[in-house]
């Protein structure tokens, strides 16, 4: 049986190289020529059943080539299907008045096309030739058209049918990106979830990473202030060793020369000087030992109001000297508590001597006991209305060998020495300031009562 001739009009030779493939796939027996003038050359040595053209093409375009083949007697009975991008309706009207048999718009849907053939190649032997003329109005203009019924009525069902298929198309497209947008929309907010827990695990992880460096700061701290406490000893120790005895020497012979000296001698007041000099060189080797090497505890109930006030008259001209008034804001029978009395009055003695020293024209030195029953503990407070320590330094001043003081007034030890002793009979220290004139300084104390929770603490230290 032989095949169907099929006349493919196409200038672009990969399209028309695709279009054959589909056609000899399918059992047609395909042709490609690239233009009008070569396709009316082809038939007329060759004549196909049905010829699919190109509507634009140089030399004859598609329109030109099927108003050729259907003026023709002897190729009128050719199918003639158009191939075009165009989609306007006027290119309709124009393959009506070339008397087009089908007209399909690119892309075109191969099964549709197909079909199309098929069509064309069952109804070939039964078309009618009947002509008959209308007139068609387009945009002010008036096409009058001469052709079949059967080729204006599958013209303007390929039409059609063509439309369908587009707006299916795009029905389709519409629907596939819904689908698409939805997805992106899914993803999207899945993604927006997974950052937000992204961005939470990560801020959870700076707080538990800046708290750890807090942690590490602290222990720093702590391992360097215990690096100087090992320091001081082995200094201390050197110190005491080397000093004491000299200074001893030194003490008991301007002791022995002021005793020799009478009071209009001239070196007496050198003597005195020297003397003084020679006690506050002791008493750093003193502060030095006491800080760094703990001696035991001897440890007794104590009323921390009564060593407030021994403590009191160890300064009492001191005070008097410098006008500074002592305010108690306590009773005589204060409570009582498990204490190494030396170092309790060590502590109160530091501590009056530091307010003194912060008030140099005077000033007000209030002293505040209390209880506090439902914490077990006393408080006392210690509050001058000197300078103040200013906010920058307030941090530092607990800390061994830090001074504000001038050269030779101060070793920076007192107030270490002070918490250690509060921490060591299980309390605290703390010191609050505003550090302007006026405004002074307070120190905080709290130690247990006297009820025997410190006494293994006082004798394990």
């Amino acid at each position: 049986m032989d095949k169907i001739k099929v006349l493919i009009a196409e200038d672009s030779i990969t399209q028309a190289m695709q279009l054959q493939r589909i056609l000899e796939k399918n059992g047609y027996d395909a042709t490609i020529v690239a233009n009008g003038s070569e396709a009316l050359r082809s038939i007329s040595k060759s004549k196909p059943l049905i010829v699919i053209s190109d509507i634009m093409m140089p030399e004859m375009d598609g329109y030109e080539l099927c108003r050729q083949i259907k003026s023709n007697e002897l190729y009128r009975d050719i199918s003639v299907i158009l191939l075009t991008s165009l989609s306007q309706p006027q290119a309709v009207i124009w393959a009506l008045q070339c008397g087009a048999d089908k007209f399909i718009t690119k892309p075109y849907d191969e099964n549709n096309l197909l079909s199309t053939i098929q069509y064309l190649n069952k109804n070939h032997k039964s078309q009618a030739p009947l002509q008959e003329g209308i007139d068609i109005s387009y945009r002010g203009e008036t096409y009058s058209i001469t052709s079949t019924r059967s080729q204006i009525l599958n013209l303007l069902l390929s039409s059609y049918e063509t439309a369908v298929i587009k707006n299916l198309e795009l029905i389709e497209t519409q629907a596939e990106l819904k689908r698409l947008n939805q997805g992106l929309e899914e993803i999207v907010d899945q993604r927006t979830a997974a950052l937000r827990d992204e961005i939470a695990e990560r801020k959870a992880a700076v707080a538990v990473l800046q708290e750890k460096n807090e942690e590490i700061k602290t222990m720093l701290q702590r391992l360097l202030q215990v690096e100087k406490l090992a320091t001081m000893g082995e200094l201390a120790s050197s110190i005491a060793h080397e000093l004491n005895n000299p200074l001893a020497t030194v003490s008991l012979r301007v002791e022995l020369l002021i005793a020799q000296s009478t009071g209009d001698d001239r070196r007496l007041r050198e003597l005195e000087i020297i003397w003084k000099e020679v006690e506050r060189m002791g008493n750093l080797v003193s502060n030095l030992l006491q800080f760094s090497r703990r001696s035991q505890p001897q440890i007794s109930t104590v009323n921390v109001c009564d060593e407030i006030e021994k403590t009191l008259e160890l300064i009492h001209y001191h005070l008097r000297k410098h006008n500074i008034a002592v305010a108690r804001e306590f009773k005589p029978e204060g409570p009582l508590i498990h204490a190494d009395r030396q170092q309790l009055r060590q502590l109160f003695l530091n501590l009056f001597t530091n307010a003194s020293d912060a008030m140099p024209d005077g000033g007000t030195l209030t002293i505040r006991v209390t209880k506090r029953p439902e914490e077990k503990q006393i408080c006392i407070e210690i509050a001058d209305t000197g300078v103040g320590i200013p906010p920058e330094i307030l941090p530092k001043v607990l800390e061994p060998f830090y001074t504000t003081k001038p050269e030779g007034k101060g070793t920076g030890l007192g107030l270490a020495i002070c918490r250690r002793i509060a921490q060591g009979h299980g309390g605290t220290l703390n010191i609050t300031s505003e550090g302007g004139p006026g405004n002074g300084t307070r120190v905080s104390i709290t130690l247990p009562f006297s009820n025997g929770h410190n006494t293994a603490l006082l004798k394990d230290g």
